[in-house]
């Protein structure tokens, strides 16, 4: 696991657009099965992929695409929408504002948003009275990103189930190999998980990181949540 890659610098390339993720940390990371986001990055059955992966040879994904595959979690976080909802949602999104990430483009943010949902409710019927709507949930994780003053996608925090508004965890493109950190503090969430596990008090890793105990506490739990689910 956390077999990140040290992209190769270009200069002419946004950094956020190298290869530095396998599937499987991305996934791990953002607490998404793994066959889900295969599915998205390399189709499934008729359908074609709905993320292109940055480096489709090697099958490595830039951070821009742990961003789209975090939108596109909010599509799996309380109902299940199908992959071809999800397609034909993408492909409507895309001739109206072509973008190589039209899912994390400004566009999407600002009016692209709603022509997704609509086109999602056109096709899973998930606007129904008795059903919950996507809208909330989109916002929610749309939220959960960080721009940039060009409103380009530069961090990400992960939604945590049973703490959903909670930033505590963040990923941000270029700190600690692009691994899940304490936000405002810096500290890579597993140093700490793996010095919990090995038996550390919470208290003696606070003091000894000089951060809050309570944010030792959010880093413990995010990392359990997401070992829960690639159990």
């Amino acid at each position: 696991m956390y077999r990140l890659r040290a992209a190769e610098y270009r200069a002419d390339v946004d950094p956020r657009e190298l290869a530095v993720y396998t599937p499987a940390d991305a996934a791990h990371f953002l607490g998404i099965p793994v066959m889900t986001l295969s599915n998205w990055l390399y189709g499934r059955g008729n359908f074609l992929p709905i993320i292109q992966p940055a480096d489709p040879q090697n099958r490595l994904l830039s951070f821009y695409n742990l961003a789209e595959a975090h939108v596109l979690a909010s599509t799996r976080y309380q109902h299940k929408v199908s992959f071809s909802a999800i397609r034909a949602a993408i492909e409507t999104l895309r001739n109206k504002y072509p973008s190589p990430h039209p899912l994390i483009s400004k566009d999407f943010f600002t009016t692209g948003k709603d022509l997704f949902i609509k086109t999602v409710d056109e096709n899973e019927n998930l606007s129904t009275p008795g059903q919950m709507n996507l809208k909330p949930i989109m916002d929610l994780f749309l939220v959960h990103i960080g721009r940039d003053k060009n409103k380009l996608a530069e961090r990400v925090y992960p939604v945590i189930k049973g703490q959903p508004n909670d930033k505590a965890v963040t990923i941000i493109n270029g700190v600690a190999s692009g691994q899940p950190i304490l936000s405002e503090y810096g500290v890579p969430v597993f140093v700490i998980y793996g010095r919990h596990n090995a038996g550390e008090s919470e208290k003696s890793i606070a003091k000894d990181f000089g951060i809050p105990e309570i944010k030792v506490k959010r880093a413990i739990e995010y990392a359990k949540s997401i070992e829960k689910k690639a159990a």
